[in-house]
């Protein structure tokens, strides 16, 4: 995909950097600090598009060259890749991307892109249980979902929503064009808990399948 080309152009011969000033900067090692020159005004490209590197408060700030070697703000990946950075200052550690061992609201970090009788709940009720971070498809709908390669497993629970038609349908989950999870839902099921394989997957589609369907909750969809 376009991103993935993108992250070659950035990583070859790249690394990135937290720290820039304009001429003379503290290189930081662990537990060391030490002065060092460098050459600025480097220019970024991303397929022809020239980047503007900011930081997290939106000022701009300087690639440059020390010891032969391009140093790129970890930001300006970030946003060329279209994928969040998260600094852990305990480890030292910089993430692109999804944190290891670390579970996402799909919803939140990776909304649909296309819909066709989806809708975004906030709550549902369950068995007289509620759910948070849901919703629902109806009517032969369908929701597709640009994965952009980056996560590595989704979990979720679906049942039906109390206090509306108890009719039976079927939800599918297909991962770039290839079914991965079909399941039969009728109205007197208590909620099931799912987790699938995403294997790194581009494109992901939820589908309701039946015509009459669409009283069911997905919820607690969480995407690692």
């Amino acid at each position: 995909m376009k991103r993935t080309k993108k992250a070659s152009y950035f990583l070859f011969g790249v690394l990135t950097t937290l720290l820039l000033v304009n001429m003379v900067v503290p290189a930081l090692a662990v537990g060391l600090e030490k002065l060092i020159s460098v050459s600025t005004g480097v220019k970024i490209y991303a397929d022809g598009v020239k980047l503007d590197p900011k930081d997290a408060n939106g000022n701009p700030v300087d690639v440059f060259i020390y010891n032969g070697t391009t140093y790129l703000p970890v930001r300006a990946v970030s946003d060329a890749l279209g994928v969040p950075v998260q600094w852990d200052g305990n480890t030292r550690s910089v993430y692109l991307g999804t944190q290891p061992g670390t579970k996402q609201y799909l919803l939140t970090v990776c909304p649909p892109y296309q819909t066709s009788g989806f809708n975004n709940l906030t709550t549902v009720t369950m068995a007289g249980e509620k759910y948070a971070n849901c919703c629902s498809i109806r009517g032969k709908g369908f929701a597709l979902f640009n994965l952009n390669g980056q996560y590595n497993t989704l979990s979720f629970d679906v049942g039906h929503i109390d206090g509306v038609t108890m009719s039976d349908c079927e939800f599918n989950i297909y991962l770039d064009g290839v079914l991965a999870l079909s399941v039969d839902l009728t109205g007197e099921m208590l909620p099931e808990h799912y987790e699938i394989p995403l294997n790194g997957a581009l494109q992901m589609k939820f589908e309701e399948a039946s015509r009459y369907g669409g009283y069911y909750g997905i919820a607690n969809i969480e995407i690692e």
